[in-house]
């Protein structure tokens, strides 16, 4: 090290394939007229499959060190060649500016904007933080933290998002285009990092995170404030509820069988145990209270996937059309026999409920639960609810089935 009136000077070394280099000085000034000091050493990334690592500083044959011609009170910064522009590492954030040579010495490190991340993330997955005020676009940077109920409804329960790149995202959480256009089915730009996260922290007085977000379901997971109001809704007006499935990365959904577009994937899809209440009470609770019920034998889903998706987690929504049904179901029968089949209903077996008329429209059986139905002789039509979701029905008794308008995705 050595000193140089008020500068101090250090001459770092990096070690690349057995070869010991001597880096540029790199000198420390403080200059009551310009304020500026010399750009800071930073490495780039280089090639991670070559592990050596490239320097963003000129060639040692090409610049000079500072302080070689300069007197006391000048610019501290690199000495440099007329008309010389080079990339440096932006002061104020990730990326790269411009500097150019301003009378021999370098300049300051101009950067007009934050510069864009390519979103994949580090090499542990993780996906790349958001530093900037704005995107690359000029608009609003998106949120860095989003904030919950909490234990005292105070909306205090804060936790930082991380955002990251659709177009690439980290390994097992590639999701599909927005469903038929629906923007509450568009892919998510940020998430919660449950590595990093209290799995005991209340985000509602009656639950904590732990509940709706597991990591061994995903490390980086979903769980939106709106969803966690309605649930505490919920819970307020049924009573305790068991969360037996939340949030699911679409890896971990797939490989349990979950359908495309589950709303688990979305952090607004939850499976409920009712503790004081029946199935059926907490299935009509959630639809009173605004939620979408699809019905299986031995547990209550409900999502709120006509809430607005909240843009913490999903960004800006554009105009786009509503989605289209990704739940099947069929009818099928032997004489007066029915049965359904379905696909897409991923957490279990739907309830199917069957009705039946006869030639004058009567009403010969309502709502009949079971897999298997029993048409009365005189039945000349049979409908058949699956889930909730998904209806189908016979025009004629000894015709095939025939499907009538589904309902919206389950």
């Amino acid at each position: 090290m050595g000193t140089f009136g008020r500068c101090v000077q250090t001459y770092p070394t990096v070690r690349s394939n057995g070869l010991t280099v001597v880096l540029l000085a790199v000198t420390a000034c403080t200059d009551a007229g310009t304020g500026r000091a010399a750009p800071p050493y930073q490495p780039s990334g280089g090639d991670p499959s070559d592990g050596a690592e490239t320097l963003d500083v000129e060639p040692l044959g090409t610049t000079t060190f500072p302080g070689e011609g300069e007197e006391e009170g000048d610019d501290e910064g690199f000495a440099c060649g007329p008309e010389a522009v080079q990339a440096c590492p932006c002061p104020d954030g990730p990326g790269e500016g411009v500097q150019s040579c301003e009378d021999g010495l370098w300049g300051p490190c101009l950067c007009d904007e934050p510069a864009t991340t390519d979103g994949g993330g580090d090499s542990s997955g993780a996906p790349d933080q958001d530093d900037g005020a704005m995107d690359s676009t000029g608009e609003p940077s998106l949120p860095t933290e989003v904030c919950y109920p909490g234990a005292d409804n105070q909306y205090t329960t804060c936790l930082e998002l991380h955002p990251f790149d659709p177009e690439a995202p980290p390994e097992g959480y590639a999701y599909g285009d927005a469903l038929g256009g629906d923007p509450n089915y568009r892919p998510p730009v940020a998430f919660l990092d449950l590595d990093a996260e209290d799995p005991d922290l209340a985000l509602a007085p009656n639950f904590t995170l732990g509940e709706f977000a597991q990591a061994a379901k995903g490390r980086w997971a979903i769980v939106q404030p709106h969803a966690v109001e309605s649930i505490q809704a919920l819970r307020d007006a049924v009573g305790p509820l068991g969360v037996n499935s939340g949030f699911r990365s679409p890896d971990y959904n797939a490989g349990i069988g979950g359908a495309g577009y589950s709303r688990h994937m979305y952090g607004d899809g939850f499976d409920f145990d009712p503790v004081d209440v029946s199935l059926a009470v907490l299935e009509g609770q959630c639809e009173a209270g605004g939620g979408m019920l699809v019905e299986y034998e031995t547990h209550v889903h409900c999502d709120w996937r006509f809430d607005d998706v909240d843009e913490a987690f999903f960004g800006p929504a554009n105009a786009a059309a509503i989605g289209e049904p990704h739940l099947i179901g069929a009818m099928h029968h032997e004489g007066r026999v029915y049965w359904a089949t379905d696909e897409g209903f991923d957490e279990g077996e739907p309830v199917r409920r069957w009705s039946a008329w006869d030639s004058e429209g009567r009403e010969l059986v309502t709502a009949a639960r079971g897999p298997v139905f029993m048409a009365p002789h005189d039945a000349v039509r049979v409908l058949v609810s699956i889930g909730g979701a998904v209806t189908r029905e016979s025009g004629r008794l000894a015709g095939g089935a025939t499907n009538i308008d589904p309902s919206s995705p389950r």
